[in-house]
């Protein structure tokens, strides 16, 4: 077995506003969180952060209340205490950092979750001329939903199904075999029963674009334009065609990342 003992691994809990970054992934010539966070640990630390992997990746303009990251230092070159105090000071660049813990040199961010809560917010009945309705990281449609087909479609998803209906291009996972635990829509908000409806979607990993896509499903099964009983025939199809809109990325928000037994990590800060 590999001797980690010379490496101070860290793994931060974070999360980051959608709009000003180019999805997740580091990438040249565009600012992403994970490049944000980077410059942190490389502020905070003086060097460069080794390894550094996320727990989940999204898309550009999409949001994360608390995801994950590891990476690590050599153990003798930094003050991990003083390196955790300054990367979770405040600071104007989107992220929030939650924690830090130090861990094990064998805990990988790819390993650490257990399950994925997503949540995307539409708003309907919208006027096409107010550009934000009152309504921010939310997706405005003009036809009023019907929440309760909504409902009745988002129930015969829960499972573990071939989701190749739902994936969207350029995916890499290597089988589109993944399980919803749970799919909830309701309404919130305003006593007149208008307001924000909210699809909260539980499972243990998802196909790239696959929230976005389910999202454009149950739309277009509250707008009237597809019934409810007719959800296992697009996911029997195993085909993108079969399921329609895809959802655009501002409505999207990874809500928490549940992480697996973190009962032997040391929280720095």
């Amino acid at each position: 077995m590999k001797d980690l003992s010379h490496r101070a691994t860290l793994l931060v809990s974070f999360g980051y506003e959608g709009e000003p970054f180019f999805g997740l992934q580091p990438q040249p010539g565009h600012p992403t969180a994970g490049g944000a966070l980077k410059a942190r640990l490389e502020e905070a630390s003086g060097q460069h952060p080794r390894g550094l992997a996320f727990a989940a990746r999204t898309d550009r303009g999409v949001h994360a209340l608390a995801t994950a990251a590891t990476c690590w230092f050599p153990a003798d070159a930094i003050d991990v205490d003083a390196v955790a105090a300054r990367l979770a000071a405040p600071r104007d660049d989107h992220l929030t950092v939650h924690a830090v813990f130090r861990v094990d040199g064998s805990v990988h961010a790819r390993n650490v979750a257990g399950a994925k809560h997503y949540r995307y917010r539409v708003v309907d009945g919208a006027d096409v001329d107010d550009a934000a309705g009152g309504h921010e990281r939310a997706w405005h449609v003009v036809p009023r939903l019907d929440v309760a087909a909504m409902q009745m479609a988002a129930d015969h998803l829960v499972g573990t199904f071939d989701f190749t209906s739902l994936r969207g291009g350029g995916c890499s996972a290597a089988t589109p075999v993944k399980t919803i635990t749970r799919l909830d829509v309701r309404r919130v908000g305003d006593d007149d029963g208008r307001g924000v409806i909210e699809i909260d979607v539980e499972g243990d990993a998802f196909l790239r674009h696959m929230v976005r896509n389910l999202a454009g499903l149950l739309v277009e099964v509250g707008s009237g334009w597809r019934d409810a009983a007719t959800m296992p025939a697009v996911i029997a199809a195993r085909h993108r065609q079969a399921a329609g809109l895809q959802a655009p990325a501002g409505g999207l928000t990874l809500v928490e990342l549940r992480l697996r037994d973190p009962s032997g990590w040391q929280r720095l800060a």
